[in-house]
């Protein structure tokens, strides 16, 4: 059925900010993962779409018990759910479900210290990143949950260059620090993907596995294999196609891609597996940002560019940023239908 143009336009003027800014109570996502392993990288799609002024953050690392230099004394990693201040954190998650203020505490990666603590309001979406944002005590109070699972040889790599390289950590130390982390993360962390509603799991990519005598176009570096477990949504958002120019697969230099959409089963649960490899185009990519832009209601040049990098002059996306709009298109589902929740209330 087609709706008359005037209900068309008053339809669009609905958008997810405008109703997202009349609620009263947060919805929350849990973005749980090991150190360094990405989680502010997919959880940044999101809240550059959505828009900050509708988003809060709340990082884990704050309500560590020690910090650096009382860690060294003791010998206890921030892993061990013991050696940080969770039941705080559950608390100023109720307290900001009722639109309280709440002071948060802040740890300072390059001083290893903690700063001194910052008030935060309530906000229609609230993030809370960290090591165990998904344990079981946050998951009543959770409406959507992200687990970031990189492999070893990607997780080591970026925790490399991130602690070394930007927080001056030394080189002997870090190593073995993460080798000593290996066991504790498998004992404390690891389990929590099995309460996720988007797994990501993130490898070097394995396009050169598939052809026998080498690739004739150049893989770009830090170019990824990204596999996205996802539970279907309860309602689903309207389709939304994925063109795909088929001339264009035929060229010879053609840049190599990998798509594929499985459903399975993970732990138990009904899921769809979706593997992205390679390099797409902006024209296959095109109609999902702008619907998600469009159902947002904020413009694209209005997106900030520096993660997701959206800008006229992108010709591709790679498998990180894919991923980053597929995740914010299905919590977007996840938003619709809380809206339509309240909506019956």
């Amino acid at each position: 059925m087609t709706l008359p143009h005037n209900l068309q336009s008053q339809v669009k003027c609905i958008t997810l900010r405008s109703q997202l800014a009349k609620m009263t109570s947060p919805i929350i996502i849990g973005v749980a993962g090991d150190s360094g392993s990405g989680k502010t990288t997919y959880s940044n799609g999101i809240r550059q779409l959505i828009g900050e002024d509708l988003v809060a953050t709340i990082a884990m690392d704050g309500y560590h018990k020690e910090d650096r230099e009382q860690r060294k004394i003791s010998g206890r990693l921030p892993l061990d759910p013991d050696a940080n201040h969770l039941d705080l954190l559950v608390g100023h998650l109720k307290d900001l479900k009722l639109g309280k203020t709440v002071e948060i505490p802040i740890y300072n990666h390059q001083t290893g210290k903690f700063d001194q603590a910052i008030p935060l309001e309530s906000k229609p979406i609230l993030i809370v990143e960290g090591l165990h944002a998904l344990y079981p005590e946050f998951i009543p109070l959770l409406d959507f949950s992200i687990y970031v699972d990189p492999g070893n040889d990607v997780k080591w790599k970026w925790k490399w260059e991130r602690d070394i390289i930007k927080r001056g950590h030394r080189a002997e130390t870090l190593a073995e620090e993460m080798l000593k982390r290996e066991a504790a993360y498998k004992r404390w962390l690891d389990f929590q993907k099995t309460d996720a509603t988007v797994v990501i799991k993130v490898h070097e990519s394995q396009l050169k596995n598939f052809d026998r005598f080498g690739l004739d176009s150049k893989i770009p570096e830090n170019c990824q294999k990204i596999e996205l477990i996802v539970e279907p949504a309860l309602i689903p958002l309207p389709n939304v196609t994925l063109p795909i120019d088929l001339a264009r697969v035929l060229e010879a230099k053609q840049p190599p891609f990998l798509l594929m959409a499985v459903p399975t089963t993970y732990w138990g649960r009904s899921v769809m597996r979706i593997h992205l490899d390679g390099v797409f185009s902006q024209e296959t990519i095109g109609e999902l940002e702008s619907n998600i832009v469009s159902y947002t209601g904020i413009p694209i040049q209005d997106v900030i560019h520096d993660n997701l990098n959206f800008s006229e002059e992108k010709e591709d996306f790679n498998a990180t940023q894919f991923a980053q709009l597929l995740i914010t298109w299905r919590f977007l589902e996840l938003v619709n239908y809380r809206l339509s929740q309240l909506q019956l209330s």
